[in-house]
């Protein structure tokens, strides 16, 4: 099961930024966690309704930021990731709801035409920083492991 935590203020700055740049704010709350595992560097998610009703926070969406990658991004990457991140977020005035999605890629478009292949150098980055990370994580498991036998 994946483990959220409290992000660093650098990053919940950078976040709030540009989420307050999209305008959405007046419309949706946002909560920014970081996750201790997975396979994007950042992601936002509509809360369920469950989520809202124990947390009091009607219209409301979680920016998960995978922190350990992101943090290997040089700034602009992380600046690119973070607004990205909320192009596909948008609110129906008419129905009273939030909708997160978009087409079925690791960037928007929007995000592509504007930053073109840096975006995607960005997002590619990232996934490379994640691969590394398992890498790492899997290789102290080894050692470890290795090290238990030799004690035995």
């Amino acid at each position: 099961m994946a483990k959220f935590y409290e992000v660093t203020e650098e990053t919940l700055s950078l976040i709030d930024e540009k989420f307050q740049q999209t305008g959405l704010y007046n419309y949706i709350d946002l909560k920014v966690l970081g996750i201790s595992k997975a396979k994007e560097v950042i992601k936002v998610v509509k809360t369920n309704p469950l989520a809202e009703y124990v947390g009091k926070c009607p219209d409301s969406i979680v920016c998960l930021v995978y922190e350990d990658a992101f943090d290997r991004l040089d700034k602009e990457q992380r600046e690119m990731l973070a607004e990205d991140a909320f192009a596909n977020v948008s609110y129906d005035d008419e129905k009273d709801k939030i909708i997160v999605g978009g087409p079925q890629i690791v960037v928007s478009l929007g995000g592509r035409k504007k930053y073109g292949e840096d975006l995607i150098n960005a997002a590619e980055a990232g996934i490379y920083a994640i691969a590394q990370i398992e890498e790492e994580k899997k290789a102290a498991k080894e050692a470890e492991k290795a090290k238990k036998n030799k004690n035995d």
